[in-house]
């Protein structure tokens, strides 16, 4: 909110990454309930809300400096992230795939925080109007009925590599 927008997709990459050890830590833990999975299951939809829905829309009102113009789009990345996690917590994947139904929260993350590495090249008059079609953009994909497939092996690796080459980016601008 203080206009340090690089550190900030710098700290959305760093919600993606912990996000996605999570569950391959948690399920190393021996001696583990099923109200243990459940209560982790509804811990990671809350850290996936603040992260996907609160702070996306807390950063594209920020870069529009909180004007009335950019409630909507907050409004819409919130939202879809709460239709997104309930869907998803009450049917799980897509039926007899391994692919989400819609854009995962994560994956919305990364998408945001490489669209924000814009910020400089664009005017700064421009970007701000970029960023929300973008947010709308991923939004409108968070809900959307796209079969995206879950990210294991090569494609988990390959994706955090590009979401750690998109962090690098955010650290080169910031300490130029």
């Amino acid at each position: 909110m203080n206009g340090e927008f690089h550190a900030a997709a710098i700290g959305l990459v760093l919600a993606f990454f912990f996000d996605g050890i999570d569950g391959p830590v948690s399920k190393r833990i021996s001696g583990r309930t099923d109200n243990d999975r459940a209560f982790g299951a509804n811990i990671d939809s809350l850290v996936d809300m603040a992260g996907a829905g609160v702070t996306l829309a807390v950063v594209l009102l920020a870069y529009g400096e909180f004007q009335a113009a950019y409630v909507p789009g907050a409004f819409a990345l919130a939202g879809a992230a709460a239709l997104r996690l309930s869907y998803f917590n009450v049917y799980g994947l897509a039926p007899g795939t391994t692919r989400y139904v819609g854009l995962p929260t994560d994956q919305a993350i990364i998408a945001i925080a490489a669209v924000m590495l814009l910020d400089g090249p664009l005017d700064s008059e421009l970007f701000p109007i970029v960023l929300y079609g973008a947010a709308i953009a991923v939004a409108g994909l968070m809900v959307s009925h796209l079969r995206i497939p879950k990210l294991v092996g090569v494609s988990f690796y390959a994706f955090n590599a590009l979401a750690f080459a998109i962090a690098a980016g955010h650290a080169a601008q910031l300490f130029a």
